[in-house]
């Protein structure tokens, strides 16, 4: 088995599919096959199919957030669009863009925002069944599959197909986004809405820091950086820090680098989210659902007034 580190070995094998397509593939093993290997070996050839997997997601996250993004004229003033899935769990078919003046709180920001990348998952989803594209959610579904059949009780859920997979890495990372940019904003009441979103724009480490979380220790991670007060909102600006340059507030971090994660390693290893890195080239995944979370904050005045507060 390679000693090579797994993200570096998910972002390759990313590019490599993005670049040669079907070509890129071999075949899998069935679940049969498998079974009959020692535990051991078992767990060797599933730790390699695992970066496939990863990768194959990676492609289509990257393509699903840089498909939003790119599409937001067609939905405006905001580019968000309410599909009722945060209240149905359902994706319509033509979803109602957000009118002005919607979006008056993080909360409302939280769940246009999901709205509208579960609304692009699930075209983007559509224009890969093309034949010209089908192999590569063809290819999810198999591996998927794979998993499944060797998966703990508490992920099979997860895996049972194609959108519940990527569904919740993009749930959780647009929530939690959303959640952060909140509770940077509270540490910056001095500035005017532009400074503010100059500063969060450049505090995208701590989204990373959760996206490089396993699945089965994130939910400590996460509880971690929860308020214990219900005044404060979602996360408590205890955790955080505004880092300064001359005195000037430059970015936000976490305060402690400790995110409360087991040191017990998890069965099911996940090699972190796969929107950390990009097959394209352009910005990673999570690097746009970052920035366009900022700009969202801006634009619907949750940053407050371009203008600086008096005294």
């Amino acid at each position: 088995m390679s000693t090579e580190a797994p993200v570096p070995r998910v972002a390759a094998r990313a590019r490599e599919l993005r670049r040669s397509g079907p070509e890129a593939l071999s075949p899998l093993p069935r679940a049969e096959q498998l079974a009959r290997k020692s535990a051991a070996r078992r767990q060797e050839l599933l730790d390699e199919l695992r970066v496939e997997l990863y990768a194959v997601c990676s492609v289509v996250a990257d393509e699903v957030v840089h498909r939003a993004r790119r599409e937001r004229p067609s939905y405006p003033p905001y580019g968000l669009v309410r599909s009722m899935h945060s209240q149905t769990r359902m994706v319509v078919a033509d979803p109602d863009p957000v009118p002005a003046g919607a979006v008056d709180s993080f909360k409302a920001l939280g769940m246009a925002y999901v709205d509208t990348t579960v609304f692009h998952l699930h075209r983007r989803l559509e224009e890969l069944r093309q034949p010209e594209h089908a192999w590569l959610p063809r290819r999810l579904e198999e591996l998927l599959a794979l998993f499944r059949a060797f998966a703990e009780p508490s992920v099979k859920e997860r895996m049972r197909d194609t959108p519940s997979f990527l569904y919740g890495g993009l749930h959780f990372g647009t929530g939690v986004c959303v959640q952060l940019v909140e509770v940077m904003d509270a540490l910056l009441p001095e500035l005017p809405a532009g400074e503010r979103a100059a500063v969060l724009d450049r505090s995208l480490r701590p989204a990373l820091r959760l996206a490089g979380v396993n699945v089965a220790q994130v939910v400590g991670a996460y509880q971690h950086l929860q308020a214990r007060a219900a005044r404060l909102g979602w996360m408590d600006p205890e955790r955080f820090v505004v880092v300064r340059n001359d005195g000037v507030p430059w970015r936000i971090d976490l305060a402690d680098d400790d995110l409360a994660v087991a040191d017990t390693p998890p069965t099911y290893t996940t090699l972190g989210c796969p929107a950390r890195s990009s097959p394209s080239g352009e910005m990673s995944a999570i690097a746009v659902l970052w920035s366009w979370c900022v700009e969202l904050a801006r634009t619907t005045g949750l940053l407050g007034s371009e203008a600086a507060e008096p005294g």
